[in-house]
């Protein structure tokens, strides 16, 4: 097997998903970014950060040949680096979400990114493609999508107290470290393919490590918990979405377009509903004050609301709860927000997380494989504690 083979199966997680597709346009996307040497020594970094000399000793190298190969790769944020008490520690970084958000949040355009972009579209529909048939009937809940703040403050009789996790300031109060990326990942790529849709690219976030690991990597810069709170207001009245990690604590608030979002277009696109879990809430429409405005139906990403006779109908299956329609019929509120009966809350540490990730790629997600994992993830938290996010995060 060749080293970019082997580079290649381990973005796809061979290992974990033994049957994954490595189609020919993921490989020529690894020989674009690694040369093979720099493959050989990705190949031997873990999710977890070591420093240069153990990576040496894996490949069996001198350091000194090994580490400023590491240096340049991390320049590039085609690996993970972080800084611990002075010492540089190195980890392996996925390729999505990782390599491609790395690539395109600094906002270039050069023949690199260009170059970058084409690749990684075909892999990414090829992809979509391949995975379609395949998660049809699973629930995999990688991301999840927090409704447009005022759009719960909008619906009087909600029904149910919103949890903290309903409400990403509840989130940002709970963290210390801020940033805003220089350019979304999703909607640069699309620019630089020449089907960009022309919403804002300044308004995509990340709290507590990623935070620190955008600044330090010159993707995003250092901003105030306002400036924050100041960009997704911005973000909701452009109509994007709010997609954060599926954790109690998440580390990103990406604001997201149905058109570019690589996560969304999972729905609108490929119509695949289970990648990314929905709000806590559903949008319903109170036929008797809708007006036919079409207001709702423009700003809708997933193009769940058609208005035919001058009243406007909700596709259930494809509404995430994102609050949007919520805030553009704000004249005739006709639409108001409902709890979702079938709702999971997010996943509380990462240990709890990945468990419970590999349960659904497996298809072993029971409502007591849930329980366990949440058990384990909390057992692992109390003997290991990693704090990327939250309260407890504490900046480098």
């Amino acid at each position: 097997m060749s080293t970019y083979h082997a580079l290649a199966e381990k973005f796809m997680y061979r290992k974990v998903w033994e049957d994954a597709i490595l189609p020919d346009s993921l490989l020529d996307l690894v020989r674009f970014v690694y040369s093979e040497e720099e493959a050989g020594i990705v190949l031997a970094l873990g999710v977890t950060p070591m420093p240069a000399a153990i990576v040496a000793r894996r490949v069996k190298r001198p350091l000194s040949e090994v580490s400023p190969i590491l240096q340049k790769l991390a320049d590039r944020c085609c690996i993970a680096r972080i800084r611990v008490r002075g010492v540089s520690l190195y980890g392996f970084l996925p390729l999505a979400p990782g390599v491609f958000e790395a690539q395109m949040s600094r906002g270039e355009d050069n023949p690199y990114t260009r170059r970058f972009a084409e690749l990684f579209e075909q892999f990414y529909e090829e992809f979509l493609a391949w995975l379609k048939p395949r998660v049809d009937r699973k629930d995999l809940r990688f991301g999840r999508i927090i409704p447009i703040e005022r759009a719960i403050d909008a619906t009087p009789g909600l029904g149910v107290l919103a949890l903290s996790t309903d409400r990403y300031s509840e989130a940002v109060d709970r963290n210390r470290v801020f940033c805003l990326m220089h350019a979304c990942s999703c909607r640069h790529e699309r620019d630089l393919l020449g089907k960009g849709c022309g919403r804002p690219k300044d308004v995509c976030s990340a709290m507590g490590a990623l935070a620190d690991f955008a600044v330090n990597n010159g993707l995003g810069r250092r901003v105030s918990r306002q400036e924050f709170l100041e960009a997704k207001q911005r973000a909701a009245e452009a109509g994007l979405v709010n997609l954060t990690d599926n954790l109690r604590d998440p580390m990103q608030v990406c604001s997201c377009c149905g058109c570019c979002c690589g996560a969304l277009r999972i729905l609108t696109q490929f119509n695949i509903p289970s990648i990314i879990a929905q709000s806590h809430f559903a949008a319903v429409i109170e036929a008797k004050k809708c007006r036919g405005c079409r207001s709702c139906e423009r700003v809708c990403p997933m193009k769940a609301i058609q208005v035919k006779r001058k009243k406007a109908s909700l596709d259930p299956a494809r509404c995430i709860g994102c609050g949007l329609c919520v805030l553009k019929c704000d004249q005739n509120r006709a639409i108001r927000l409902k709890e979702r009966e079938s709702y999971l809350p997010p996943s509380e540490t990462l240990g709890d997380y990945a468990l419970s990730r590999y349960l659904e790629v497996k298809g072993l997600n029971t409502a007591l494989a849930q329980r366990l994992s949440l058990g384990a993830g909390r057992l692992i938290a109390r003997v290991s504690p990693l704090h990327l996010t939250g309260p407890k995060y504490r900046s480098q």
